[in-house]
């Protein structure tokens, strides 16, 4: 999204986070001026009804949201932004989410959710950010209560390329998980093409009892370092490097260095994301042989997992469609014996498409077709478990 700019020191590229979008990119959104602030709101919400089929499916009707405040101004010879980040997920879906065939990450009732994406907390996002030039130079720091780190790409809700798809992606734990951190400091410096950033932050996630924020062990015990490149208006590549410090709440001994790489592409009305993602943990002596079926395993274990989505909005719409392929492993898919860092390839494609049906109102459809290995056949039934959604998106604003 490109945010109002008011100076240099603001860089008008912004994404979640600290990270970056083309600057040609841009998203809905409503902004005025008060007082000496540059205030702005953008946000959008789903209402859908969502139908994952298979044994391991379900149905649900829901709303899946976020709304996002932003003020900044002039201060010291620099530039200040305050974000608020909000959703009513938790209330309104419930602990365990949305249905999502061969989704995964975070846990539910003491155990790890599968086949659902769970919901955001109430506060996505709680910072402030303070840029001043030094020379040719922009130095940044960024603090948040709740907030995102530079680790991944510009988190899904905010990518032109997925901004008419409610779903979360399937790598989204590989990919861009970390953009809900509960305490988050990022230092940055960057010329108008190159961004070098370091962060130390909170990695560990939420459970279904913590609605709004999760501060339990809460400590700066994680860091990560990125680097994004615009060469020009219309790309921005990123490459990103984390450790994860006990970050699992169900195995808060585990480790985890998390590493991969993006590029994002805005031609006019056509974006683009295509992202690779690496998790490599690092288990305990405690669940080493539980998790890996045999005392002689190796306790590292690596998962990858690659994304390429693509929206063109169109004249009264829009067209949207992701291909994803993930490596998930027994424990991640919910199975309760044996090795479970046995690895499954899992491909997914999705497609759908909005029809603009007022000005901040559109109708939409989407649909997905799982493609799973033979060794899954017994649990879901099938080897292309599919589902589909349709859904009133409501957003923000104009472009």
């Amino acid at each position: 999204m490109s945010t109002m700019g008011m100076s240099s020191s603001l860089v008008p590229q912004q994404g979640s986070g600290t990270s970056w979008l083309p600057s040609s990119a841009s998203m809905r959104g409503v902004g005025r001026e008060w007082n000496g602030w540059t205030l702005s709101f953008h946000g959008a919400a789903f209402a859908q009804y969502d139908k994952q089929l298979t044994k391991r499916g379900d149905e649900q009707s829901g709303v899946i949201d976020w709304e996002m405040m932003m003020a900044m101004r002039p201060v010291a010879g620099g530039a200040l932004q305050l974000n608020v980040m909000t959703s009513l997920e938790p209330f309104l879906l419930g602990g365990n989410g949305y249905p999502e065939l061969l989704q995964t990450g975070g846990t539910f009732a003491h155990s790890f959710m599968h086949d659902r994406q769970h919901p955001h907390d109430a506060l996505m996002e709680l910072a402030a950010t303070y840029a001043h030039d030094i020379g040719a130079v922009t130095g940044s720091i960024y603090v948040a209560a709740a907030g995102e780190p530079a680790l991944g790409p510009v988190a899904y809700m905010h990518r032109p390329s997925a901004a008419n798809d409610p779903f979360a992606p399937l790598g989204h734990h590989w990919q861009d998980a970390a953009h809900q951190s509960f305490g988050v400091v990022t230092l940055g410096v960057n010329t108008h093409a190159i961004k070098i950033e370091g962060s130390v932050f909170n990695p560990r996630e939420p459970d279904e009892h913590h609605l709004i924020a999760d501060y339990r062990g809460a400590r700066l015990d994680s860091y990560t370092g990125r680097l994004s490149w615009a060469p020009t208006a219309h790309v921005v590549a990123s490459s990103w490097w984390a450790y994860l410090n006990s970050h699992d709440r169900l195995d808060p001994d585990t480790r985890m260095h998390r590493y991969g790489a993006a590029v994002t592409t805005q031609d006019g009305a056509w974006s683009n994301t295509l992202a690779w993602g690496m998790n490599l943990h690092h288990h305990s002596g405690s669940s080493h042989e539980l998790i890996h079926g045999a005392p002689g395993a190796s306790p590292h274990h690596h998962a990858s997992s690659l994304l390429l989505e693509s929206n063109r909005d169109l004249d009264r719409g829009a067209v949207f469609a992701r291909v994803e392929r993930v490596m998930k492993d027994g424990e991640e898919l919910g199975f309760q014996g044996g090795d479970l860092t046995e690895l499954y390839d899992v491909r997914s494609v999705s497609a759908g498409f909005t029809r603009d049906v007022a000005s901040l109102l559109a109708l939409g459809a989407r649909g997905s077709v799982n493609f799973i290995p033979a060794t899954l056949l017994a649990t879901y039934g099938t080897r292309t478990p599919a589902g589909f959604a349709v859904y009133a998106h409501v957003r923000a604003g104009h472009r």
